[in-house]
């Protein structure tokens, strides 16, 4: 992997939620579990809120750790929260969420919200939600609260859950999509919370301040509308971006709260707990989803080892993007995925979380070629046509090939003509015709041997010259590109290029190892590609080399901008 003008920025620091989650209305249910020895004497309103903290990021160079480029504000669809619940609990001391994974959840709250009043008072960033007090049946005193916003499908109820249970769900469903529309972002405590009962009626409710983060990552593109491509093999020609998609996006589920640990065997443990970076700001921990110490092929929902060999797959999955702003600058949404981490000896094509763009390849100074139409490559020459590539290797000699054809009058001649060509041949057709059977009937067959018949039945090819060649593909049922690669020739259709990057967290600042965290995906975090210059022709299909040099930032959400909460 080339990591060579890697600028990569993890920014991670609380990127969260200010909206007044006051907990929901008198129909809201409510779950909840006997509190362990004082039954329920008591019981008092509950209202909880949702605080944001921005980072102030120090370091300007690609770094690990929490702290990194700053916050971004959501898109609406983003921020939106419909629902919640809330599970109470009392943990050790101060070990919060660290606590012995046997501490009862004792109460479980569910708040659908119904929101009772929305300001925006002119400026787009004053934004107040209100919602009701509500009731939860448990003893006085001080409880620790985790917090799952969105949360979809209610796994909690029906059973008797402990500290472990919550830490350890797989959340599979971390947000809604209907075609380009996301929806139903989940988020989950970010932080310890702790809220103090005390027989609190409802115009006076206890208050707890949660920060959530989103399940989700995203990941953003930006590019120029052309660039040169500085291979000097290529000189002149330009290269233009036109989409972007994810592969080894992991599908399978992430634990709904975040956890890392010194290793990926889970050596100190820590739920929500900071990613830790040394001086020089190289990550030093992990952080871990269900499967990092074992990744498979089976977690992902385009696996980048299963990916397709046929072009027309690609140009079809991968698209231009959705446009979003940052409130500055006009970027391109790639998409969402779950965290993906592994050991740092793994990361890669196999397993890490990568983006393949797709361009448009504009050559110079290519023979009887017209800009945009199909070319092929052998080697660093482009040709408009296999009839160029072969005039090429064979010199006017390939113009004499039907002739030597039909001067052939028994197999043995066939035979000799065949042995003639060379052993590189880059439309297999030495090989086609050293294969034939002789047996055969040859004046039967004779039209069939001929380079353009053996073109287009075994490699799906034809093309007419009109001053510029008209090249058809992928017919009988053949991908050409694919008849045509073991011989060299690479097939770029309709001029159409991919290139691949596998997406950086952090950056070691070592080309020659692969750093902890450097390549992986982590909650709510977006990764923002900005592609910085292209140096040579891209892939006819994806590849799992780079050759494409991008500058990475990687920002925290800011779910809403401050606001001011009338609780």
């Amino acid at each position: 992997m080339n990591k060579n003008i890697l600028h990569t920025v993890k920014g991670v620091a609380g990127c969260l939620l200010m909206a007044s989650l006051a907990a929901g209305c008198a129909q809201d249910d409510i779950d909840t579990a006997p509190s362990g020895g004082g039954g329920m004497s008591a019981s008092s309103y509950v209202s909880l809120s949702f605080a944001s903290q921005q980072s102030t990021p120090t370091r300007s160079n690609p770094t690990g750790g929490e702290q990194g480029d700053g916050d971004e504000t959501g898109q609406d669809y983003e921020n939106e929260i419909k629902s919640a619940v809330a599970f109470f609990y009392q943990g050790s001391g101060t070990d919060g969420v660290n606590s012995s994974g046997t501490t009862p959840i004792m109460a479980v709250a569910t708040f659908n919200f119904n929101v009772r009043s929305y300001t925006e008072p002119g400026n787009g960033i004053d934004r107040t939600y209100t919602t009701t007090p509500q009731q939860v049946d448990l003893d006085d005193g001080t409880y620790n609260v985790l917090v799952v916003a969105n949360p979809g499908a209610d796994w909690w109820t029906g059973q008797s859950l402990t500290l472990a249970d919550v830490r350890n769900h797989i959340q599979t469903t971390a947000w809604t999509a209907s075609g380009s529309d996301y929806s139903d972002f989940v988020m989950t405590s970010a932080a310890d919370a702790t809220l103090t009962l005390n027989s609190n009626p409802e115009n006076n409710p206890a208050k707890a301040t949660v920060n959530v983060e989103r399940m989700a990552a995203r990941l953003d593109y930006k590019a120029e509308a052309s660039y040169p491509c500085t291979d000097p093999a290529y000189s002149g020609a330009t290269v233009e971006i036109t989409g972007a998609a994810l592969v080894n996006n992991l599908t399978a589920g992430s634990y709904i709260i975040k956890r890392v640990a010194d290793d990926v065997n889970g050596t100190n443990l820590s739920y929500l707990g900071n990613e830790t970076a040394d001086e020089n700001g190289a990550a030093t921990n992990y952080v871990l989803d269900p499967w990092t110490a074992s990744k498979n092929g089976n977690l992902y929902g385009t696996w980048f080892m299963n990916g397709s060999s046929d072009p027309n797959w690609w140009a079809g999955y991968v698209q231009p993007g959705t446009s979003v702003s940052d409130g500055a600058e006009t970027w391109k949404r790639i998409g969402y995925t779950l965290e993906n981490t592994t050991a740092a000896d793994a990361a890669g094509s196999d397993y890490s979380t990568g983006v393949v763009f797709k361009a448009t390849f504009h050559p110079q100074g290519v023979a009887n070629y017209q800009d945009g139409a199909t070319f092929f490559a052998l080697g660093t020459h482009l040709f408009a046509s296999m009839e160029d590539m072969m005039t090429y290797v064979y010199g006017a000699d390939f113009s004499q090939f039907d002739d030597k054809i039909d001067a052939c009058d028994n197999w043995a001649a066939v035979k000799n003509f065949a042995a003639s060509l060379l052993d590189n041949d880059p439309s297999g057709y030495k090989a086609f015709l050293l294969g034939q059977d002789e047996a055969q009937d040859l004046a039967q067959v004779k039209k069939s041997l001929k380079w353009s018949a053996y073109m287009l039945s075994n490699c799906g090819y034809s093309a007419s010259l009109n001053e510029t060649y008209k090249v058809e593909l992928d017919q009988n049922g053949i991908v050409t590109r694919n008849a045509l690669q073991s011989y060299g020739v690479r097939t770029y259709e309709d001029a159409t290029c991919y290139y691949t990057w596998w997406v950086r967290h952090s950056n070691d600042n070592n080309d020659d190892a692969k750093g902890i965290m450097e390549y992986a995906i982590v909650r709510n975090n977006i990764y923002k590609l900005t592609v910085n210059s292209i140096y040579s022709l891209g892939n006819d299909v994806p590849g799992e080399d780079e050759n494409i040099i991008l500058d990475v930032y990687v920002n925290d959400w800011l779910l809403l901008d401050p606001e001011t909460l009338p609780m």
